[in-house]
């Protein structure tokens, strides 16, 4: 059903085979950003946001996330929203949207974000995720930190960013729109 990666990327989905080399691959990704309340997998999902993205151009997005009536409080690192790591209807949503987009997920520090999506089954561990930190770094694109709070204010893209997954990225989206980096290896192989 889903993908192998080796060398050149091969992926294979029931309809789909493909063959396309690295530079060409990546001009197709779904970016995604997830909000939890703590680094561990079994604090939950609270929000997750996805872009599709050809050619450095957004064509379509998805937001998940439930939010609490009532809450007072800052809403954000996923505070102020119901835990959706078990929803069966948020789980759906974001595989069709993947299904739809065949594409490798990317991430700003992805082990981080492929971790809880493979612990909570929305992916297999096979499917492609490239971490766009990686990407810059061996890109040689050099900054003092990769944090996406200092790319976004080095690149004057943001003054800072706000933990909610949406927002953080679409500024994901722009700092790579700006800066395109061209070596791109999948953390999953």
């Amino acid at each position: 059903m889903i993908f192998t990666v080796y060398r050149d990327i091969l992926y294979i989905r029931k309809d789909f085979f493909r063959l396309e080399k690295w530079s060409e691959f990546m001009e197709k990704m779904v970016l995604v950003d997830l909000e939890t309340q703590n680094f561990s997998v079994e604090s939950g999902i609270y929000e997750v946001a996805c872009l599709a993205i050809v050619n450095y151009e957004i064509v379509d997005s998805l937001y998940l996330g439930k939010e609490i009536p009532n809450y007072i409080g800052p809403r954000k690192y996923g505070y102020g929203f119901y835990n959706i790591s078990r929803d069966k209807e948020a789980i759906e949503k974001f595989q069709r949207f993947i299904n739809k987009h065949p594409y490798p997920l990317v991430a700003h520090n992805c082990r981080f974000d492929r971790g809880f999506l493979v612990h909570y089954k929305w992916i297999p561990t096979s499917y492609p995720f490239y971490c766009s930190i990686e990407a810059l770094k061996n890109s040689r694109i050099y900054f003092r930190s990769y944090s996406l709070d200092i790319l976004v204010k080095s690149l004057r893209i943001a003054t800072s960013t706000t933990h909610n997954a949406m927002d953080d990225i679409i500024n994901l989206y722009k700092v790579l729109k700006k800066l395109k980096p061209h070596v791109w290896k999948p953390v999953n192989q």
